[in-house]
Formats: C-alpha cells, sequence, structure tokens
C-alpha cells in the first residue's frame, strides 16, 4: 500500500514537475487560434493557420448532426459532471448505478456496458481506460467542468475518422486556453448530502505569447441515505455512499506546441443494499485513478501539406475494497486493476489536387500493462489468506487511414475514407465510411452517409480476436430559418453484430429518428429543443433491448432576467419507458419527466459568478435500469429535489 501511495505522489508530482518546466522554458511569438468547428468548409483552408488535427476532423464530422454544448451554456444551466452535460444533447441520457455514471444512445443502452459505444476525447486524447473500456463522465471524470471551452457530440459510427470503438459516435471535450481565464480563479461550491467542491485556476497569456492552464480541484460528498425492507420494515442505511475526488490539470500552448496532462482519483462508497442485504461495517468501496499526458507538434511543412504529431502515456488504477459482505468473519476482499499505456500518431493534410483535401495518417498503441489481483484478508491481523495475480498479454495496435473531401460541384460534395487496424493478437479491421453531402441553397443541407465501424475487446472482456461490428445508414437533413435560427431532423439504421460480451448475444438492430430546433434571439434569449424516437431490438428473437427508451424529448431555454447580471435556466427532460431485465422484457421501468432550474449572477459582485441550481425541481420519484446480474432489484431509485450553490471569483 505504502508502495502504491509513493507512485501516485510520484505521478501528480511528475504532471506538476512536467508543467511547471514547461511553462518556464517557453519563449516565441503569439499563436492564432481559430475554432475550425465555427468556419464552413469552403472557407477552412482560407484561414491563416488552421492545425491539421483540425481539418481532418472536421472531414470526419463532415456527415454527421453534430451537437455542441459551449462553455456559456455549461453556466447557464449550472451542469457540474460532464454526465449532465450529455445527458442535455439530442438523443443521448445517462444512468447511474451508485458507483458509476453510464451514457446511452442511438438505441444501445445496455446497463454494465460502460460508454455505449460512444468514446471520450479530452483534446484529442482518448480518456477511456483500456482495462473495461470505461468512459469517466460523472465525479470521476477527469476534467472539472470549469475547465472546458466546448463538448461536440459527434453520432454515428466513426472508427474510421476517430479509431475502434467509436461505434455509436464521439464525445470531443475541447478544453479552455489560459487567455480564456486570464486571471487566478477560486471556486467554492456546496450542496446536498453535505456536498462540497474547492478549486484553484491559473490562467495566462504570456508577454512571449505562452498560454498557460493550471487547476487543481477537490469534491467531497457524505452521500444519500438509502430506505431499504428489512423484515416488512422500512429501515435507512446512513453514510455509506460518501464520495470524494482530487483532480490536477494543465494544458501549456507554444507556438505550435501543445503539452496536456491531467490526474484524477475519485473513491466512492456503494452502498451493501445495492447488493440485496445489508452490513453494519464499511461499505464497499471503489477507488478509480486516470492520469495521462499528451505532447502535440503541429506544423505547415510545405505550402500544400500540413502535420499534427502527437505522442501520449495514460494509466488506470481501479481498487475494490469489500469488508461488509465479509464482516462475519472479520475479513476483507480487495480487487485491484492497472492498466498503462503510451502511444503516438503522425496525422497529415495534403492539398495538392484541386476539389481535393486528403486526410492521412497513421496510429500506434501498446497498452503494455493489464493486471489484475484479487487478495482475501484479515481485517484484525492484516494477515492475507489468499492472493491471486493475474496478467493479461498486453496488445499493440497498428493503424492506417485516409479521409478524402471531394468538392464535385459547390452544391456537391463526397466524403470518403477508411481506416485498417491490426493488433499483435492476431485482430484485424477495416471500417470504411462514406457520404453525400448535397446543399441545394446556401440554408439547406441534405447528408447521406453510410459505413462500418468496430471495436477491439478490452482486457476484462473475453480475449477474442473477432472485432464487435456495427453497420450504419443515415440521412441528416439541416435547414437554417432566418437569423440564428436552425432546424435538424436525423433518420438513422444501425446493425450491431459480432458482439463482444460475457454472454452470447444476437445481433442487434437499431432504428431512429431525431428532431431538433434551436434559435437564439438578439435580447439574449436562447432555446433549444429536440425529441427523439428509437427502436432498438434483438434480430434473433425480436425482444426490445433493456433500457431502451422509444421517446426522448429535452427542452433548454436560457434567458436575461435583469440585463446579463442575473440570468435564468430551466432544462425539462422526458425519458421514456425502458424494457426491465427480465425473459420476456414486457416489464418496464416508468416514464419520468426532470425539471431543473438554474440562476447564474454575473459580476453583481466584481470579479465574480454565483450560481444557484434546483434539480428535479418537482422531486419527481425515478430510478434507473440495472445489470440483473449484479443486483436482485431491477432499478437503483435516484435522488429527489437536490440544490448547489457556487461563488467563482477572478483575482486579476
Amino acid at each position: 500500500m505504502a508502495r502504491n501511495r509513493i507512485k501516485r505522489r510520484s505521478l501528480s508530482l511528475s504532471l506538476l514537475c512536467c508543467s511547471f518546466l514547461f511553462s518556464s522554458v517557453l519563449i516565441a511569438d503569439e499563436p492564432i487560434s481559430v475554432d475550425a468547428t465555427s468556419i464552413d468548409f469552403e472557407e477552412l483552408l482560407q484561414t491563416e493557420y488552421i492545425p491539421a488535427s483540425h481539418i481532418a476532423n472536421q472531414i470526419s464530422n463532415a456527415a454527421s448532426a453534430v451537437s455542441i454544448v459551449t462553455a456559456q451554456d455549461i453556466k447557464d444551466y449550472g451542469y457540474r459532471t460532464l454526465g449532465e452535460i450529455l445527458g442535455s444533447m439530442r438523443g443521448l441520457h445517462t444512468f447511474e448505478d451508485y458507483s458509476y455514471t453510464y451514457l446511452a444512445g442511438r438505441g444501445y443502452s445496455s446497463p454494465g456496458q460502460y460508454a455505449g459505444r460512444i468514446i471520450v476525447l479530452i483534446d484529442g486524447y482518448r480518456a477511456d481506460d483500456s482495462m473495461f473500456g470505461q468512459a469517466y463522465i460523472g465525479n470521476d471524470g477527469i476534467l472539472d467542468i470549469s475547465l472546458i471551452e466546448r463538448v461536440e457530440y459527434i453520432p454515428g459510427g466513426s472508427s474510421a475518422g476517430y479509431s475502434n470503438g467509436a461505434l455509436l459516435g464521439v464525445i470531443n471535450i475541447i478544453t479552455k486556453k489560459g487567455s480564456d481565464l486570464d486571471a487566478v480563479q477560486v471556486a467554492y461550491g456546496y450542496g446536498s448530502h453535505d456536498t462540497h467542491s474547492r478549486r484553484v485556476s491559473f490562467g495566462k497569456k504570456l508577454d512571449n505569447g505562452a498560454d498557460i492552464l493550471l487547476s487543481a480541484s477537490d469534491y467531497n460528498s457524505d452521500g444519500r441515505n438509502f430506505t431499504y425492507d428489512d423484515g416488512g420494515v422500512a429501515t435507512m442505511q446512513r453514510g455509506q455512499h460518501g464520495e470524494s475526488n482530487k483532480r490536477l490539470f494543465f494544458k501549456g500552448t507554444y507556438d505550435h506546441v501543445t503539452l496536456t496532462s491531467g490526474w484524477a482519483k475519485r473513491k466512492i462508497g456503494m452502498p451493501t443494499y445495492a447488493y440485496g442485504e445489508v452490513w453494519e461495517k464499511d461499505p464497499v468501496l471503489n477507488t478509480d485513478e486516470n492520469g495521462f499526458v499528451r505532447l502535440v507538434v503541429d506544423s505547415d511543412l510545405a505550402q500544400n501539406l500540413k502535420l499534427s504529431a502527437s505522442v501520449w502515456y495514460g494509466m488506470y488504477r481501479f481498487g475494490f475494497d469489500d469488508s461488509a459482505s465479509m464482516a462475519f468473519m472479520d475479513s476483507k476482499m480487495e480487487l485491484k486493476s492497472t492498466a498503462r499505456w503510451y502511444g503516438a500518431d503522425a496525422k497529415f493534410v495534403g492539398t495538392w489536387f484541386d476539389n481535393h483535401v486528403i486526410s492521412f495518417g497513421a496510429e500506434y498503441r501498446h497498452d503494455y500493462q493489464w493486471d489484475y489481483s484479487h487478495i482475501f484478508s484479515d481485517v484484525t491481523t492484516g494477515d492475507v489468506w489468499y492472493a491471486g495475480n493475474h496478467h493479461y498479454p498486453t496488445r499493440k495496435t497498428y493503424s492506417l487511414y485516409g479521409y478524402d473531401e471531394f468538392t464535385i460541384t459547390p452544391e456537391w460534395r463526397f466524403n470518403y475514407g477508411m481506416r485498417l487496424e491490426t493488433s499483435d493478437n492476431d485482430y484485424g479491421a477495416l471500417s470504411p465510411q462514406a457520404a453525400l453531402i448535397w446543399k441545394p441553397r446556401e440554408t439547406t443541407q441534405l447528408k447521406l452517409s453510410t459505413g462500418i465501424s468496430t471495436r477491439q475487446a478490452t482486457a476484462s472482456e473475453a480475449q477474442t480476436t473477432t472485432p464487435e461490428q456495427v453497420q450504419t445508414t443515415e440521412l441528416v437533413v439541416e435547414e437554417k430559418f432566418g437569423h440564428e435560427s436552425k432546424g435538424l431532423i436525423s433518420l438513422y439504421r444501425y446493425h450491431f453484430g459480432d458482439r463482444i460480451s460475457r454472454t452470447p448475444e444476437s445481433d442487434i438492430i437499431a432504428r431512429g429518428i431525431e428532431a431538433e430546433f434551436e434559435k437564439h434571439w438578439d435580447s439574449g434569449v436562447r432555446m433549444r429543443t429536440s425529441y427523439t424516437y428509437q427502436k432498438a431490438y434483438e434480430k434473433k428473437d425480436s425482444l426490445p433491448l433493456v433500457n431502451t427508451p422509444k421517446h426522448i424529448a429535452k427542452f433548454n431555454l436560457s434567458t436575461p432576467i435583469m440585463d446579463e447580471r442575473l440570468r435564468g435556466g430551466v432544462e425539462v427532460h422526458y425519458l421514456g419507458s425502458r424494457p426491465l431485465d427480465t425473459d420476456t422484457r414486457e416489464e418496464c421501468a416508468p416514464s419520468y419527466t426532470l425539471t431543473n432550474v438554474t440562476l447564474l449572477s454575473h459580476e453583481w459582485i466584481p470579479n465574480s459568478d454565483l450560481t444557484f441550481k434546483i434539480r428535479n425541481v418537482f422531486n419527481e420519484h425515478y430510478g434507473d435500469v440495472v445489470n440483473l446480474q449484479s443486483n436482485d432489484d431491477l432499478l437503483y431509485p435516484q435522488d429527489g429535489r437536490t440544490f448547489w450553490i457556487e461563488w467563482e471569483y477572478n483575482f486579476r
């Protein structure tokens, strides 16, 4: 244990030292920064400087109906986790099992299947761990939400552009720059369940053009209480769902070089009620620790050739301490997992040919450590009764990919590409993708796309070399209605095959339609509303998928109340009934509607913001669907009405 503590501290100190060392040597001219997503593709290449990675991403996203939540949205609606941000987006929903927050979308909502086959990127770094394939979107996430500039959701099969695992889409997180803060920023929050959060951030663009962002934060909560049936008597279990985390983050940019590093450690007590039994001693304790360092270099190699190259290192540790279930023997059970990986990629963009923008590159990843241990010991003496250690085979993965954006006429574009991926364990997969884009007028776009995306098994899954895959077809219609108004309709069909699962499962067919309308008024009022209808079922027996709602509806409204010094935000989210994990799937979790209200006071006190949020205003009683294999109950009851207040001050 002492050795593990030393390693954890060493990683934290290494990230900080690396950050300060990098910031101390930066000297040069000021770089030009442009948000490539806000530029039409025709204008993109006319911009003075856009990194190759941004151009390549826009080519990959061209056929998608991209959703974006900005830093201003995050403030206006009082979002506190990445899960809350994603839960506000078209077609997505989240659910919890008292330990983790899971993400679901496009008909895939299977409990215990982690991110729902949607990968999460932080400034281009793939943030899911390679042991379980979990993307951390709750309080276990690497990033403090205040550091996010915007979150992009790119739906659809995206393995060709973003590597394996992007079966249903990509969550792309772009973090802020130091110049966005231009201050020392402190924040303190307090809310229900005696929850506290603290943060200190420093952001600055130096005179030599170097841009630096450094942040440290922590979070502590007693967690909610749980009522269970003890022989017909309603009994409350207290103090067994506490949660705490610590986070460090650094981002430094000089010229066209960027160094990003992050570290987070979260502990959470899982109430023993969740296992269908209750013990009076310690709760089941989960610990997750994530860290990464990534260096990116962007360069113009020639007039018609750009390069974006990066190297990275990542790690993940998991701990599970179950003293409660072994309390009658004065013993405890511990599970530990460790994963480490590193990699590199080089991405090129060439504009040698008229009407063609070609993106191509190569990527290498080495998952060089996958360790798992299982320990039984005496809680009184510390004697170890049993210790089992297992080392999964490591894996090296190689990728080659290419994309071409072909402008046929001013109205027609053809976008096509593929990724070839192989591993030294005999895994191999080809992920092609193509799209036809028609723009009959300035305000209208139609996009028809198709492709195949794949996913490798994680270390914790069956060691198979057959990739999981999905075939996707989607039609998107986008229309702009005058000033600052736009609408979107998307129709899609997915076919999941060769599914990787702990139990044999048949193929899945998913179909759906999504509609969204967004409008901004000159007065500062912003509104966004969406509706999703989806149907997903197992092809073999036509059974509907567990936890997949047919209907999802969302409404967001943000409006100034007193100029921009006081702003109100209202969210209403409806989630339809979802089939429970039974043999016939006839029993369903009830539908529910959540209403959240946020008040944001801006600069009433100079240099400060004050946020007050009430979640689940009408105290709706609802539960999230869980995996039957881990619980005799089929629903986990969730929080009723809660509140959160946060004060943020800038020392300028």
